[in-house]
């Protein structure tokens, strides 16, 4: 994962605001701190979406070593601060951090320093995975971690300084990742382009698309990039849709009757993973979802699927009033027509009919990504 620009801009803003009341040097600090994630160019994780697996959560915990690896043995004093910086800005100053368990004073204190300007830059500005919080709810979170993930001195120095910290705000918005609706998943980008997820991978390495990735390692894709390259490749006319299913799906409403509610829990825990739960989780959604299933169903008797896209929009536009993003609600859908189908092939369904639920959960992401143009 490469730190956009601003926040690498960011970082280095908050350090040189106070390196005075704790004696560190900002002229060697500031360039130090943009090179604290740099173990993250060797992490391959998160290719996909959904929670890391053990193994990549694993491998996520090794970036501070390998990016110390990468900077050590240096003679030029930025580097060899950069070097421990990378090491050590994941420690915490009570020793419940990594990767050492080191401790206080033993953390050095341009790791400690970093440390606290990271979580806050973290916590005040949008990331793919949620909006920004608040200054003052940044502030609060620095408090209450004051002596246990952070040294009390560095977070004094943070919070009197905390003027110049909006001011850096303000200066450097500029670049930084966006509301997390504007970015789509490796998948969702394979259904714009109307590609396989493997090309869209492979057009982000060679730079035909730009790509951003959250801390856990996933890509994301900004939406109207997506877009803009569909159009350029002339592969996918966002309006385009793709045909429903012409014939009744009786295995699949045998099982949206029968199983209609366990897929849907199913779906939205595959949805929120280890995030905490949105609108589809809550109480509130599920007279929606019902009826969504009721008109899934009613389709799949009857073969006319042609009001499962204006049921699928009303519930989409209903979770998207309740600040459902547009990645959630895609992701919904997809996971929910995955569910879908591997229920069904355990049903023994026939080919033709597991052929035409893909067809019809694909449609309706279609769809959905259609009305967003």
């Amino acid at each position: 994962m490469i730190e956009p620009r601003a926040h690498l801009q960011r970082i280095s803003a908050y350090c040189i605001a106070i390196c005075g009341p704790l004696g560190a040097d900002p002229e060697v600090l500031a360039p130090a701190a943009w090179l604290h994630d740099l173990g993250m160019v060797a992490m391959n994780v998160g290719v996909r979406p959904g929670p890391l697996t053990e193994r990549e959560r694993r491998e996520l915990l090794t970036h501070p070593e390998i990016g110390h690896a990468l900077l050590a043995g240096s003679s030029t004093p930025v580097l060899e601060l950069a070097s421990r910086i990378a090491l050590t800005h994941h420690e915490h100053f009570d020793g419940g951090g990594y990767p050492r368990g080191i401790a206080a004073e033993e953390i050095p204190l341009a790791g400690r320093i970093v440390a606290v300007a990271d979580a806050f830059d973290a916590l005040v500005t949008n990331r793919v995975y949620r909006r920004a919080g608040s200054v003052a709810e940044a502030a609060g979170v620095l408090r209450a971690q004051r002596g246990q993930q952070f040294d009390p001195q560095v977070v004094d120095a943070f919070l009197d300084a905390m003027d110049a910290m909006r001011s850096v705000l303000t200066k450097y918005r500029a670049g930084e990742c966006g509301a997390p609706e504007d970015y789509v998943t490796v998948s969702t980008a394979a259904s714009v382009l109307a590609i396989p997820p493997s090309r869209v991978r492979r057009w982000a390495d060679e730079g035909r698309l730009e790509v951003t990735r959250t801390p856990g390692g996933h890509r994301r894709f900004r939406l109207d990039d997506v877009r803009r390259l569909a159009a350029d490749e002339r592969s996918f006319g966002l309006l385009r849709s793709i045909a429903l299913p012409r014939a009744p799906l009786p295995k699949l409403a045998g099982v949206l009757r029968t199983f209609g509610g366990e897929i849907t829990t199913a779906t939205v825990a595959a949805v929120y993973g280890d995030e905490p739960p949105g609108w589809f989780a809550t109480s509130k959604a599920q007279p929606a979802l019902r009826a969504w299933r009721k008109t899934l169903l009613d389709a799949s008797v009857s073969g006319d699927f042609g009001r499962t896209l204006e049921a699928s929009v009303k519930l989409m536009r209903e979770a998207q009033a309740h600040s459902a993003s547009l990645l959630e609600r895609h992701t919904f859908l997809e996971r929910f027509g995955q569910v879908t189908v591997r229920v069904l092939s355990r049903a023994t369904a026939e080919p033709d009919e597991l052929a035409g639920t893909r067809r019809l959960m694909a449609a309706l992401q279609r769809h959905l990504l259609a009305l967003q143009g």
